[in-house]
């Protein structure tokens, strides 16, 4: 699907150093405040968790950030190692957990077929609501303070998961869109393997076949801003340059998120 038909206008700029110092601060209090002094980070190697990681080595020090890694047979290599290697570069404590049994004996209980695109979908699910219930279980056993790595982008488009809590997660990335999280990870010299990791798409069918997934990232936070923080009209929004198909298909999806909230 083609994304744009014309360059279309750039997200306003961010004070990164500004920005940093902000999230530090808040995480310094938001950690204060609940009293325990150590956080449990969910360690993927992807770009919002290694960043909301290294800002919590920032604003606590290593000795206080503890992560864990959800593994499944689905995952690649590549998504195992970067786990590692990020846990290796901020010097923090990472335990290492396998859950391929756990969702496939809840993807058997639910019929979820083993093929085609629905199947896919639900899966990707299942593991990633999986994952949160065993963060939210793990940091209360261990007496620590979880945080979630959630960004403006996925709050927006409805791909947040919160399982089976009354206290709220605290969500220090949450007012910010992804094309500003891969900004932080470039200032915080993040390794460069999360830092070209490509974004995944898995609790979403967005139609970004024939482009590469940053871009499409940056385009759909680029529709986003306009739409809710500059209240363009659909119409408008199509005329910035972006693809019909595409600005339906984000609009959307920010509609049902929306409904639902």
């Amino acid at each position: 699907m083609v994304i744009r038909t014309k360059e279309t206008p750039k997200l306003p700029e961010i004070n990164v150093p500004r920005v940093l110092h902000k999230l530090i601060s808040e995480i310094k209090a938001t950690v204060s405040a609940c009293k325990k002094g150590k956080v449990l980070l969910a360690v993927s190697g992807g770009t919002d968790t290694s960043v909301l990681a290294d800002l919590c080595c920032r604003a606590l020090g290593s000795d206080s950030v503890y992560g864990l890694q959800m593994t499944h047979s689905c995952d690649t290599e590549l998504q195992t190692k970067d786990g590692a290697i990020l846990a290796r570069h901020l010097r923090i404590r990472m335990r290492k957990m396998e859950i391929t049994p756990p969702v496939e004996l809840l993807a058997e209980m639910l019929r979820v077929p083993f093929h085609g695109e629905e199947a896919q979908l639900r899966r990707y699910q299942i593991i990633d609501r999986l994952r949160m219930m065993i963060m939210l279980d793990v940091a209360e056993q261990e007496g620590m303070h979880h945080l979630s790595a959630l960004n403006l982008t996925e709050q927006l488009l409805g791909l947040g998961v919160v399982c089976g809590t009354f206290a709220p997660v605290a969500q220090p990335l949450s007012q910010l869109y992804k094309t500003y999280i891969f900004e932080l990870a470039d200032y915080l010299g993040l390794p460069e393997q999360i830092r070209i990791r490509q974004p995944s798409f898995e609790l979403w069918r967005c139609p970004i076949e024939g482009s590469e997934p940053r871009e499409v990232i940056r385009e759909i936070d680029k529709v986003l801003y306009l739409r809710t923080e500059r209240n363009f009209t659909p119409s408008k929004i199509k005329r910035a340059g972006f693809a019909p198909r595409f600005v339906s298909s984000i609009l959307k999806r920010l509609s049902e998120a929306h409904a639902t909230q």
